[in-house]
């Protein structure tokens, strides 16, 4: 718990949003309407080495007013070993780290002059999921199966649990699909390079694509 109040402070004393090269730009759309758009990279991680996902996310898509920054990483037997969500927006600035501990997940938020903290129930089968960075869908892929993979899903912003099952269909051309049922529904399609080609979340009105260059 220390440590990860110590890296808050360090959070607010150093820039959200530092100059960093992302490889891929989605575009996210509600309602047929762009409303935002989220960069991204991720770096796969080779036996026990963790998964890295980088984003960056702003709405609206022109001089946006909330902007999202995001580092998680994720071991293949430990599940979240880091996760820092930065949020700036109108009605206050709020960071967010997590990080597993065994068969535990400590949460701590902090914005100007409060702080807060809490424990939930860890493991391989959480994800961590947020209503304004949809790169944080790409953990399913790893995590379904072809008969469908129960997990619980916590939104650190809102606070929303979810449950949902994940499961695993080949594509054309290495390309996987990745169908979405529970409390989250959907379907997330990535290429073979892991790339996310599409999410569709009927509930939310949500379709994120790669954006036009």
């Amino acid at each position: 718990m220390r440590a990860l109040l110590a890296c808050c402070l360090v959070l607010w004393g150093t820039p959200a949003f530092p100059q960093q090269a992302f490889d891929n730009v989605l575009s996210i759309q509600q309602g047929g309407k762009e409303t935002g758009r989220e960069e991204y990279s991720i770096q796969r991680g080779i036996g026990s080495g963790p998964t890295v996902i980088k984003a960056q996310a702003g709405y609206p898509t022109t001089s946006p007013t909330l902007q999202i920054g995001l580092t998680e990483e994720r071991s293949p037997t430990a599940g979240i070993a880091k996760f820092e969500l930065d949020v700036q927006a109108p009605e206050g600035n709020i960071v967010i780290l997590a990080a597993g501990s065994g068969a535990r997940l400590i949460v701590r938020s902090v914005t100007k002059g409060s702080e807060a903290g809490r424990e939930l129930p860890g493991g391989r089968d959480l994800i961590l999921l947020d209503e304004g960075v949809y790169s944080l869908y790409l953990p399913l892929v790893d995590a379904a199966t072809p008969s469908g993979a129960r997990l619980t899903a916590i939104f650190p912003r809102s606070g929303r649990r979810a449950t949902l099952v994940a499961r695993r269909e080949p594509g054309a051309e290495g390309a996987v699909r990745i169908q979405l049922s529970g409390d989250v529904t959907g379907t997330l399609t990535v290429d073979a390079q892991g790339r996310l080609q599409r999410l569709e979340l009927p509930g939310a009105g949500i379709v994120v694509t790669p954006a036009k260059k």
